[in-house]
């Protein structure tokens, strides 16, 4: 793996593939052992690959390659949950600042309630790109500049937690509900 550090910060893709196939399995176990769930272990992967090409002038020879791509995997995941951590932060704020300051009213508490519990079952960056675009009305674009991923990448969200949450009886009720009362 060592020989493949120089052509890696080289620029060499023929290089960055050769460690990407050696070392996706390892990356990915990691990735599921850390978070039990296939498809954050899927988009963690992708992210630590893409941030070792990104930052790929970093890298040392003196070190070996499978840990600084392990230090990038678990970086990866820190932001994962941090992020994830932020936006829970965030829609609780949002959720209490939108509220009125007399009692609320129990349709309102109710659906906030309901919403809160349906959008718990979706991944945690399926969830929060499907609350920055259903909720928040933020683009596509907008959304997968903020997340640092792609425009088709937010919209697979979007597909997935619709097709999600069509299988609850009322979500699209109570989103949009949640959403005109906010």
């Amino acid at each position: 793996m060592q020989e493949h550090i120089k052509n890696i910060i080289d620029d060499d893709p023929v290089a960055f593939e050769t460690v990407f196939k050696l070392s996706h399995k390892k990356i990915y176990a990691y990735y599921i052992k850390k978070t039990a769930s296939t498809e954050l272990a899927d988009e963690l992967t992708q992210l630590a690959f893409i941030k070792l090409w990104r930052f790929r002038h970093t890298l040392t020879a003196d070190i070996s390659l499978d840990i600084q791509l392990f230090r990038i995997a678990k970086t990866t995941l820190l932001d994962h949950f941090k992020k994830v951590a932020t936006e829970e932060r965030n829609l609780r704020s949002y959720y209490r600042d939108h509220a009125p300051d007399t009692a609320v009213s129990p349709v309102t508490y109710e659906a906030n309630e309901q919403l809160s519990a349906i959008l718990d079952r979706l991944p945690p960056t399926r969830r929060q790109v499907f609350i920055l675009s259903r909720i928040e009305g933020y683009s596509y674009a907008e959304i997968a500049a903020r997340l640092s991923i792609s425009p088709r990448t937010v919209e697979k969200h979007i597909s997935l937690a619709l097709k999600q949450l069509g299988g609850y009886a009322g979500a699209t009720i109570v989103i949009c509900l949640a959403h005109h009362i906010s």
